[in-house]
């Protein structure tokens, strides 16, 4: 019987879920599957199914299948697409013995390395600190960081903890390479883990105060060099070896190199990560590779939730930097069609629908969730109008994602609505991240919203007020946020990325059109001089974040110098008007106070300051708070403050340079 006919029968039979994914468990268990002739493999990719026609005699020798497919996986084929030239290989054996003569021989479980790797990981790994100290560092980990992202369980993290710490110094001597994968890329993960522990745990704890080595060492130097052997543990794992563990420790190593200010090797860091996610098939919705466990001791389904959980994240962290950084996306994700790939519905409500819940207690990822219903969803069409450079045809792309925007907060649940929200869950036991997630999900939807609006800002009155409104709203939650976390975790970069934005974006509007808001201009000035105090904290500790407070200073300054002209020429105006005698100079002052952003496109500042080299003149720095200078007016301008940096004279900053301050 032909293959064609097989097939046809085959659709003509129950094609339920459950047949064919007969053999859905061997695969999970990575035993190679004994095919019968003309069997169909069953895969999901974005939601939909695929039957793959596998006409091929039984084979006694199946173990040869597999090594065969990792001779072909070394020619860079995946394993989760069926319409490549591996698939066609796959379906048309057998394999003869000399075909093998050049595969690999390794088992299924176990990575390879180059000659170098056994030193190389034994000197890596002996830089961890005590088990007490870990297990701390740890603690401070899942209590307050795991949450931002939820990307790491706790209990199969620590189970593997307990394995790891079994292994004998006699096992570590010899050869590496017999280590199961999870096992060698562990300490990968388990480094970036304390990293950012190092940057939120209390100095004063005298369990980590060993690590402090050498005079001038800070906690954030150890956490830098933990990120840094995380990142390079990972980087000798040969890319056909790449597990789950692998991509959280990317995400968590593209996260420190973000809350560090540098913010470009977080982007390339997210862009191979998001490779090595889709080389296991996590963007298919298939979270457990077909290849290797994603957890051990049989964590199969909890592998599955947290790989569906990385998914999303990876993508929101791709959209969402490719908006800030105006960089091109790489992924490409419906969530409806993503959270099909869950055959058990009640297991697909319970991970995609509890966000939605006014009863149970929220968890971490229904934050994330919520944010993105609301308005993460529409990162990929804001970048879409950025690229379009925004022509006004576009404008009705606007009103209607700024319409949806509107409906969707109405849909959040109490809990976390970003007005008056119900604080019913806020202390309860596993939600005490809780009060500083709601404020982090109303900084982020509104930094969406001011996106939308960025590109018309200066065409389109109505973006004006929009985009204003969003940047209140922006600095009013980093307020709250800052005034919720201690003095340790302030110096955190991830704060800047948002006030940055909003501040410059607020004081453009103010400078472009000073006549426009006047009611809310008192609120603006507010807000801007408490986000340029926040950005002087950090910039005490973190260079970048120092770059970005020169820069809102400097425009600080020329808003409130442009602002005082403003105000005095409309004084001039009314005098002019209740006055029998006229002055020229009255109508010269208000003519100067007018300034041209027609052909000016608007500023997407974290864009500016890291990939165009935006800097201004530094301003002196203080100790203390209370001495902290605010005002720039203060300062001496005879040097200029001048912006400078890699754009165009008529860009925005090439403007305000033309801009007498």
């Amino acid at each position: 019987m032909s293959c064609t006919e097989c097939h046809r029968r085959k659709q003509k039979s129950d094609r339920s879920p459950q047949n064919l994914c007969q053999y859905e468990d061997e695969l999970k268990a990575r035993q190679v599957i004994r095919r019968r002739p003309c069997e169909s493999d069953f895969s999901e990719s974005s939601g939909s199914t695929n039957i793959v026609q596998v006409c091929q005699p039984v084979d006694q020798k199946n173990d040869r299948s597999g090594k065969y497919e990792d001779k072909l996986r070394d020619l860079g084929y995946s394993s989760h697409g069926n319409c490549n030239s591996m698939s066609l290989l796959r379906a048309v054996g057998p394999y003869d013995d000399h075909d093998m003569s050049s595969a690999s021989t390794r088992t299924t479980n176990q990575a390879s390395f180059g000659n170098d790797t056994n030193r190389k990981y034994r000197e890596a790994v002996r830089q961890l600190p005590s088990q007490a100290c870990m297990e701390s560092l740890v603690q401070t980990f899942f209590s307050e960081i795991n949450w931002q992202y939820d990307l790491i369980d706790e209990k199969p993290f620590k189970d593997q903890m307990v394995a790891w710490r079994g292994i004998s110094y006699s096992d570590l001597q010899a050869d590496v390479g017999s280590f199961a994968l999870e096992t060698f890329v562990f300490p990968a993960l388990l480094f970036q883990v304390l990293a950012h522990a190092l940057l939120f745990h209390p100095p004063d704890d005298p369990t980590i105060s060993s690590l402090i080595t050498m005079a001038g060492m800070t906690f954030h130097d150890i956490g830098r060099e933990y990120s840094e052997t995380g990142a390079d543990l990972l980087a000798r794992l040969e890319k056909k070896n790449i597990t789950l563990s692998a991509v959280q420790a990317g995400l968590l190593r593209a996260s420190f190199l973000k809350s560090s200010g540098k913010v470009i090797e977080a982007w390339h860091t997210i862009g191979a990560t998001i490779r090595d996610a889709q080389d296991i098939g996590l963007h298919t919705g298939r979270a457990v590779s077909d290849r290797y466990p994603m957890e051990p001791n049989g964590m199969g389904k909890g592998a599955s939730l947290a790989g569906h959980r990385a998914w999303v994240v990876l993508h929101i962290w791709d959209v969402h930097m490719a908006v800030v950084l105006g960089r091109p996306i790489a992924t490409d994700f419906q969530i409806d069609h993503f959270a099909r790939t869950i055959e058990n519905e009640k297991t697909r409500q319970n991970l995609f629908a509890h966000w939605q819940s006014e009863t149970d207690p929220p968890r971490p990822f229904d934050i994330i969730l919520a944010g993105y219903n609301v308005a993460y969803r529409y990162f990929k069409d804001i970048h879409q109008l950025e690229n379009n450079s925004a022509h006004s045809k576009d404008y009705s792309v606007v009103e209607d994602l700024s319409t949806a925007i509107k409906e969707n907060l109405e849909l959040l649940p109490s809990w976390c609505r970003l007005e008056y929200p119900d604080k019913k869950f806020d202390r309860s036991l596993g939600c005490q991240w809780l009060p500083v997630a709601r404020d982090g999900l109303s900084s982020l939807i509104h930094f969406v919203i001011l996106a939308l609006h960025r590109p018309f800002i200066f065409s389109v009155a109505k973006s004006r007020v929009e985009a204003l409104k969003a940047g209140i709203s922006i600095l009013r939650a980093q307020e709250r946020l800052f005034e919720q976390l201690e003095p340790r975790q302030r110096k955190v970069f991830n704060f800047v990325y948002a006030s940055f934005d909003a501040i410059v974006l607020i004081t453009a509007l103010c400078l472009a059109f000073p006549d426009e808001n006047s009611e809310q201009k008192s609120e603006c000035i507010h807000v801007i001089e408490k986000g340029i105090k926040r950005l002087g904290i950090i910039g005490e500790s973190n260079l970048m974040a120092r770059s970005a407070h020169g820069v809102v200073c400097s425009l600080y300054h020329r808003l409130r110098h442009r602002l005082g002209n403003f105000e005095a020429a409309q004084d001039a105006a009314t005098a002019t008007f209740t006055n029998t005698i006229g002055t020229p100079s009255s109508n010269e002052n208000i003519a100067s106070s007018e300034l041209s952003f027609d052909a000016v496109l608007p500023p997407c500042p974290t864009h500016d300051l890291f990939f165009d080299h935006l800097s201004t003149t530094p301003l002196p720095f203080t100790d203390t708070l209370q001495n902290y200078l605010l005002d720039p007016l203060t300062v001496n301008t005879a040097d200029g403050l001048i912006f400078e940096g890699d754009f165009s004279d008529n860009s925005f900053w090439g403007l305000m340079n033309g801009l007498g301050h």
